[in-house]
């Protein structure tokens, strides 16, 4: 290379004095040193972490440590209870040495109630009564409640109730099964539940508390939720420890007040309790998101600074990218022809030249597309520009529109050259403008008539959806004639009067011609049909006639009336036509006599005369 100059290709090699990557390294050195708060983050994650492995294993310790308190305490009393029951039917009939043995046992039993054998012994202690200020009669309706759960005692079970909102005072009951010479009975156990309370209430962030077999609250921190009979059985928690085939499990839960901690619960062998120890999972990550808040900080002095310095050195680099940004908005919008100059010397420079250079060729291009595209449609014009028209065709099934202006030649030998060019033009636009939005094609212009195609080049999916999109032009049109026709009727001016011809079938769409003038046209026996039946409208007196072949299609969205058979050049078989009155469901004339008089076409009679040399049928109905 000489002078600046590539020497394969003789064209100017540009160089850039700042290239783009060494401006890049600079911003990466940056934010290495931000990284140092991502480091610092993902070391505080790992402490969190650890401070919820430990919250976790502390709420199982504490579950299991109180339930092997609870536990013990509850066979303790049961078993004190049995010794004392076997006593008292040693010294049977001894008042003396029963009294001794009760007074005795409740003296180092001082938090029990009551033992009861239902239909055999009741043992009270005054002492707990007088001590709590309490009627002799207070647990009467509490027992008289638990007869269900006398009756599960006496078939085995060992449960505990809540006594609490019997009461007034922490106090449950045991019912567990027993046996004594045979019989097959109860034994209740009323205790005070005073020391369980104090065991659960700690001083730590956690929440313990004790449920029964049906998620009943029997202890817990807050004696008035046990006091009011309050049930837990909704809290997850409690329902993982009824549910669950573990005795013991951790796990995580979201509150039904929307909080979420951990928790762990341990399952007693006896009573069928479950012992639940939880702790706030914001309680538990407090230390960590301390930490976490401290290195933020931190690294947010050193992000700031490194932020500032970063803006003041990307200012070279994000006012040419948003140049460009905006001038890529405007060739969204159309605007091809761009004004931006390049701000640097670097590859976002050369971008920015290379950019306008590219607006300067899709203007170009959009140019030829527009041109052509006035005078073929904008597939053909599309595959032109990408040099994909090549001669051929291939076989599609498609319906074609034939219209003609009514006693257009009168009309024209009446009028200017110009007016009828005038007239023309607006008349055409109007009505390929109906084409194009229901997806046709206009395949070319005869004079006043116009040839429109749905299924080739494009297809609306289904030669039904072809042959509907037609109809619907039709009808399109006919409302967009009645729209031109508003404020015409004088001999400048006169009313403009149409008939369309639509027919489905196949034939051969393609490039017809040679290889240095062709055409896109469709071709076949059923653009030949559709041009004759257009003719029929005169004749018939209407103004949109539909082959049987495209009827069949439609029929089930379509209002129309059959006209008589005609036997069609070519065709042996008689041909059935329709006159098209609406869409159903759509509003306006429901026959065709209605229509006739909305549009103001003479109605026939049964006298139809044809011009044999215009149109090559036969009426034979």
């Amino acid at each position: 290379m000489k002078d600046g100059r590539d020497e394969k290709g003789g064209g100017r090699k540009k160089r850039v004095r700042f290239p783009l990557v060494i401006k890049l390294i600079g911003i990466i050195s940056i934010i290495v040193v931000v990284s140092m708060a991502l480091v610092t983050g993902i070391a505080s994650w790992f402490f969190s972490e650890d401070s919820r492995a430990r919250a976790e294993e502390n709420t199982l310790t504490v579950s299991q440590v109180l339930a092997a308190q609870i536990t013990g305490r509850i066979e303790s009393t049961h078993s004190g209870t049995l010794s004392l029951l076997d006593t008292l039917r040693e010294n049977a009939g001894n008042r003396s040495l029963e009294r001794a043995a009760v007074s005795n046992w409740f003296d180092r039993n001082a938090s029990v109630a009551l033992v009861s054998v239902p239909g055999q012994k009741e043992i009270r202690n005054d002492k707990f009564f007088k001590a709590n200020e309490l009627d002799s009669a207070a647990l009467q309706p509490f027992l008289e409640s638990a007869k269900g759960l006398i009756e599960r005692a006496k078939e085995g079970e060992s449960l505990v109730a809540n006594a609490s909102p019997s009461v007034g005072i922490p106090a449950a009951a045991l019912f567990v099964p027993y046996r004594d010479m045979g019989t097959r009975n109860a034994l209740v156990i009323v205790f005070s539940t005073e020391e369980f309370l104090q065991m659960v209430q700690t001083d730590s962030a956690g929440i313990n508390y004790v449920v029964g077999w049906d998620g009943g609250l029997i202890v817990h921190p807050d004696f008035d939720l046990v006091k009011m009979g309050a049930n837990f059985s909704d809290r997850e928690l409690v329902k993982k420890a009824l549910e669950s085939p573990s005795d013991n499990l951790q796990i995580r839960y979201r509150d039904v007040d929307g909080t979420r901690y951990l928790g762990a619960f341990r399952r007693l062998s006896v009573g069928a309790l479950a012992v639940t120890s939880s702790t706030p999972t914001a309680l538990v990550y407090r230390a960590a998101t301390d930490v976490l808040r401290r290195n933020f900080l931190l690294s947010g002095v050193v992000l700031l600074i490194s932020v500032l310095a970063v803006w003041f050195f990307s200012k070279s680099i994000s006012r040419p990218v948003l140049s460009l940004v905006r001038a890529a908005h405007r060739i969204e919008e159309g605007d091809f022809e761009l004004d931006i100059l390049p701000e640097t010397r670097d590859e976002l420079g050369l971008l920015t030249e290379s950019f306008v250079e590219m607006g300067k060729g899709l203007a170009e291009r959009e140019r030829v597309k527009e041109t052509f595209g006035k005078f073929v449609n904008k597939e053909i014009a599309e595959q032109a520009l990408k040099g994909e028209l090549k001669l051929g065709g291939q076989r599609k099934t498609a319906t074609i529109f034939f219209s003609d202006i009514r006693s257009f030649t009168a009309i024209s030998e009446r009028l200017s050259p110009e007016a009828v060019v005038e007239f023309l033009n607006e008349y055409m636009t109007r009505m390929v403008a109906c084409i194009e939005k229901t997806g046709g094609v206009v395949d070319k212009f005869i004079g006043d008539a116009i040839m429109g195609v749905w299924g080739a080049p494009v297809s609306a999916g289904t030669p039904r959806d072809d042959a509907l999109a037609a109809v619907r032009a039709m009808l399109m049109m006919r409302d967009e004639l009645l729209e031109f026709n508003k404020g015409r009727g004088t001999p400048e001016k006169p009313f403009i009067h149409n008939g369309a011809g639509v027919n489905t079938g196949p034939v051969i769409a393609g490039q017809i011609g040679s290889l240095s003038r062709m055409e896109y046209t469709v071709i076949g026996d059923a653009v030949n049909l559709a041009s004759r039946i257009e003719a029929l409208n005169k004749p018939f007196g209407t103004d949109v006639l539909i082959s049987e072949y495209t009827w069949d299609l439609v029929k089930d969205a379509v209002i129309a009336e059959p006209m008589p058979a005609i036997t069609v050049k070519g065709k042996t078989a008689p041909l059935t036509i329709y006159a098209v009155v609406k869409m159903k469901g759509d509003e306006g004339p429901g026959s065709l006599s209605e229509l006739r008089e909305k549009l103001g076409i003479a109605d026939p009679g049964k006298k139809i005369e044809v011009d044999k040399e215009e149109v090559k049928y036969e009426i034979v109905g």
